[in-house]
């Protein structure tokens, strides 16, 4: 987390310096995240799940390094298009016309059209979600899964999240018209009125009155390949299935609900969420071959504590 949150910074500073990213809100994603770990403390002291394993020491660095790395995205994010012009969308748009027979919002609203509000919601609350997650992870006790976790987790809002973003600059469906001038998603947005899809009406405006601004809020930053909100909710998915086994099946529903709703709702072209998803697994893979060839996942005993760990030749050398 603290060498990929330099390399953050770096990056940032070169494109304030050159005037296409915005200063990062640090205090505000302090506060925003900070409030996160407290309600994960709350709702484990709630639910009786004891104390957490790590050390404060621990808990308040990675918080701290989570905080800045997400504030520096938003402003990095927000660079894209003037250190990459957008220039994805329209193969996109014809090779999923092509293949689908339509566009494939359309071909979803057809079929969940009565699901489009309660959907909405739920894509809204992608970033609260994932946060949660996250933080349960870093309480959770030190092992390999959870180191393997949190490195995928860093890796994948880094790796996919602001360089893969930055390679591959695209708009999405629901800021073609706006991007390019023309009318080939009018449709889009005629149905999530008609359906009332409000949050990602009001989300999309702000993020696009954003554009051009000096100071940005919060909600700026316009990229859709590859779609992080896919990769992240694959990430719960192999987290949940590595650490919480008995959660994945409610994990593996949220995943496929939050790529639906990013097709439907006309934030992601359908190839968005599959490379996401590709690169997140890819990611998650080759972590897990990182870890092994450290040598974290031998056979061990370790003690009740956590203090010591003794090989299991040991042990049968001290009889």
């Amino acid at each position: 987390m603290a060498v990929l949150t330099a390399i953050e910074f770096g990056w940032w500073i070169i494109a304030w310096r050159a005037g296409i990213a915005p200063v990062p809100f640090v205090g505000t994603y302090l506060t925003l995240t900070f409030a996160g770990l407290a309600m994960i403390l709350a709702a484990r002291v709630g639910l009786r799940m004891g104390r957490p394993a790590p050390s404060w020491p621990a808990i308040i660095a990675g918080t701290l390094l989570v905080a800045v790395g997400a504030s520096l995205f938003l402003p990095l994010k927000y660079a894209i298009p003037a250190e990459i012009p957008f220039w994805l969308d329209r193969p996109l748009m014809v090779a999923e016309r092509a293949l689908f027979g339509d566009d494939p919002w359309l071909l979803l609203d057809r079929i969940l059209g009565w699901a489009t509000r309660p959907i909405d919601w739920l894509y809204g609350c992608w970033l609260p979600t994932q946060l949660l997650v996250m933080f349960s992870v870093m309480l959770s006790r030190p092992s390999p899964a959870k180191s393997r976790a949190l490195i995928a987790y860093s890796l994948g809002w880094f790796v996919l999240g602001t360089v893969a973003a930055a390679l591959l600059s695209s708009a999405g469906p629901i800021f073609f018209d706006r991007a390019f001038g023309s009318a080939d998603f009018s449709a889009l947005d005629h149905a999530l009125r008609a359906r009332g899809a409000w949050v990602a009406i009001a989300e999309s405006d702000r993020m696009w009155a954003s554009t051009g601004m000096e100071r940005p809020g919060l909600v700026a930053g316009i990229s859709a390949m590859p779609s992080i909100h896919v990769a992240i909710s694959l990430w719960v998915v192999l987290a949940t299935q590595q650490m919480k086994p008995k959660f994945a099946p409610m994990a593996w529903a949220y995943f496929v609900l939050i790529w639906i709703g990013s097709v439907q709702l006309g934030w992601h072209y359908v190839s968005d969420g599959l490379a996401g998803a590709l690169g997140m697994w890819v990611i998650w893979r080759l972590v897990g071959m990182w870890i092994g060839v450290s040598g974290e996942h031998r056979p061990t005993r370790q003690s009740v504590y956590g203090t010591r760990t003794v090989s299991r030749a040991s042990d049968n050398r001290s009889g």
